[in-house]
């Protein structure tokens, strides 16, 4: 069984049984620009000191400080990718004789489903995502102020299992989404973007001027 098919299915895919047929369909993330990084009319030691005092109360894992390299790396992680990065949608359909069932999801995120493979057999997927992340934030004096940069390396890890309706194992397989704050992923099948929701929530504690919240984890 070509699981790969079954699970990430981005042009319309159609199975055909004689009683079961599912199709997919899948809707990229729109581009947008995400802004990482600020110039701040603060000292550098100022700016420094805040940001450092702000990450560590936050949900952030400080992996890293250097402030002689002026570097400070984090790490975070989420079950719901959504809420940072965009990786489109996927609308599912199976049709049997007992009726359609539609899924509609974020690519990015966990669900399930119910689907035929190319060889006609029908299938309920379990289709797990979560999210890993490490940001690296260089702080620098700039003129008058301070600049600070925030670049976050973002991996998306999507695993798939399948059991049949005859209750056959339908296997398992592996996904992984690589990419940065600048630079998308797509594999011309699948692409994935920053939100830039880990950018804007950083650059608001150095510059002490934090409205938002980040999402429940």
């Amino acid at each position: 069984m070509k699981i790969k098919l079954l699970i990430v299915g981005i042009a319309v895919v159609t199975a055909l049984t004689g009683c079961a047929t599912s199709t997919t369909n899948y809707a990229p993330p729109i581009a947008k620009t995400v802004q990482n990084n600020r110039q701040i009319n603060q000292s550098f030691e100022t700016v420094w000191d805040r940001l450092v005092k702000q990450l560590s109360s936050d949900f952030f894992v400080i992996n890293n400080i250097d402030k002689n390299s002026r570097l400070i790396n984090l790490s975070f992680s989420s079950q719901r990718p959504s809420d940072f990065v965009d990786c489109g949608r996927t609308s599912r359909t199976f049709k049997n004789a007992r009726g359609d069932q539609n899924y509609t999801y974020n690519t990015a995120d966990s669900s399930q489903f119910t689907s035929t493979n190319t060889e006609g057999h029908a299938f309920n997927v379990r289709r797990t995502a979560k999210l890993e992340g490490r940001t690296n934030i260089y702080v620098a004096p700039e003129g008058i102020g301070t600049l600070v940069s925030v670049n976050t390396k973002y991996v998306v890890n999507v695993t798939m299992s399948a059991i049949g309706f005859d209750g056959r194992n339908g296997g398992t397989e592996n996904f992984t989404f690589d990419f940065s704050t600048k630079q998308p992923f797509t594999d011309g099948q699948i692409s994935c973007m920053a939100l830039g929701v880990i950018e804007s929530k950083i650059l608001g504690l150095a510059d002490n001027n934090d409205p938002n919240t980040l999402p429940n984890q």
